[in-house]
């Protein structure tokens, strides 16, 4: 339904900017919601997206940079004069506007952000400072802090003075005169207090908080693992400079989910979509394919030690792949089950004993029913027994290795502190290639004169 909503007003706008009504068509996205009004301005041809964007008011158009995804904000913010840039930015989250400047051209930025309100270059210039995937540039400087002295009733009173956010997750934080973070106060336990208890009486100190320079992926684990609806970010010094909220690390998931799919599939940029540029994709996608071309080769390789069997006994050749097929199947299964575990911080190195056990025996069971399966097969179609024996054995054993090699090749990766979903795929297929082919061709080499009789 909402796809036929927004398909309708993009028909709407493009006549309207055919006929020449600019007005027309902004009025037209005007009237549908924030994100359907990112994802139909996204649809627009680069034309007619710089003959509205323009015109829309600063407000307008800060709602939709937020709203569109960072590449297509960043173009878009790019295509306005300084003075018009800095007016759209004053209308923004600190964060937002920070995000905006970090993905424009240095100079751009910089007169950008000369010609913002004072107060909101204030708030966006530290955000400028830190990294967009750690805890700083996540956060947002807006957030409301109260002392340990304050009564509940001047708490209260300050609160009604501030320009509340209807959205926002109202965890109030405390802190003492050097800014330090000491507590965390609800808005119900400040409501239900009594007019003159303080602050200090009510707060809970036991209050988390992460530092600055927290990887994103860590933030969005803790707040997904208490369902935390808003964290704190200290500096070095333990001073409140920040708050993350909830429906910034949304984002984050999908970043990080999207980023872990495409290093499975060997694809290094996360930012990498089906429309990129041609020279972009092939940049990024074509090192890995080169990679794999040379593991291809020592798969090779190693089925060229078997020449002289495979030369008596051609069957074979029909039957190898099958074996190294279903490893790599089962390791992949492994591999993602292992990555997945490991982002989320269901598995560390301590438990890779435990977790060695595991897929191993999960890996003999799989073995043992795909191996009598698939020996049975090979029996009945080539009538030869000793031929289901062999890949019968060479399915158990290469099904051992794939979860071996599943489980160990992440968490090795894990422990030299590299990305485990970044070359797993590779290594693991290698392995997998490698033993399948050894075991089918090795046993087939040493039970030779019954299979040539």
């Amino acid at each position: 339904m909402d796809q036929l909503v927004i398909d309708t007003a993009l028909e709407r706008v493009r006549a309207a900017l055919e006929a020449g009504k600019v007005d027309e068509a902004l009025a037209v996205l005007a009237n549908l919601h924030p994100a359907d009004r990112a994802e139909a301005f996204s649809d627009l041809p680069r034309d007619e997206q710089e003959e509205l964007f323009p015109r829309l008011d600063p407000e307008d158009a800060a709602e939709l940079l937020e709203e569109l995804e960072d590449d297509e904000a960043a173009e878009a913010a790019g295509s306005l004069p300084t003075g018009a840039l800095a007016d759209v930015l004053d209308e923004m989250e600190p964060d937002a506007a920070a995000d905006i400047l970090g993905d424009l051209p240095p100079e751009q930025a910089k007169a950008a952000l000369a010609e913002m309100g004072a107060e909101q270059a204030e708030d966006v210039r530290p955000l400028l400072a830190h990294a967009d995937d750690t805890a700083g540039g996540l956060m947002t400087p807006e957030f409301f802090a109260l002392r340990r002295q304050m009564t509940a009733r001047q708490a209260i009173e300050f609160l009604r003075g501030q320009a509340l956010d209807r959205d926002a997750p109202y965890y109030l934080y405390v802190v003492d005169r050097d800014d330090h973070l000491i507590g965390v106060v609800g808005l119900r336990d400040l409501i239900v207090a009594a007019p003159e208890a303080l602050i200090e009486s009510i707060m809970r100190p036991d209050v988390r908080s992460v530092p600055v320079g927290t990887d994103q992926e860590d933030v969005a684990q803790l707040m997904k693992k208490y369902g935390w609806l808003a964290l704190p970010v200290v500096d070095a010094q333990g001073r409140l400079v920040g708050v993350i909220k909830h429906n910034d690390i949304v984002y984050v998931i999908e970043e990080e989910a999207t980023e872990d799919l495409y290093r499975l599939a060997n694809v290094s940029d996360g930012d990498l979509s089906v429309w990129s540029p041609v020279r972009l994709s092939v940049s990024r996608r074509l090192p890995w394919l080169v990679v794999n071309l040379g593991t291809a080769f020592l798969a090779a390789s190693v089925v060229s030690l078997f020449e002289a069997t495979i030369a008596k006994v051609a069957l074979l050749a029909v039957f190898q792949s099958i074996v190294a097929g279903q490893g790599g199947n089962a390791g992949t299964q492994t591999l993602a089950m292992m990555v997945r575990g490991i982002a989320l911080g269901e598995i560390e190195l301590r438990d890779v004993g435990s977790a060695l056990l595991r897929e191993v025996g999960i890996g003999l069971i799989h073995g043992a029913i795909i191996g009598v399966a698939v020996a049975l097969g090979a029996w009945l179609w080539k009538g030869i027994p000793v031929l289901g024996l062999i890949i019968g054995l060479a399915m158990l054993g290469n099904m051992v290795a794939a979860g071996l090699a599943g489980t160990l090749v992440p968490l090795t990766l894990k422990a030299f502190k590299l990305d485990p979903a970044l070359a797993s795929a590779v290594l693991v297929t290698t392995v997998t290639d490698c033993v399948g082919f050894g075991l089918f061709l090795g046993l087939s080499t040493l039970f030779l004169p019954y299979l040539t009789v």
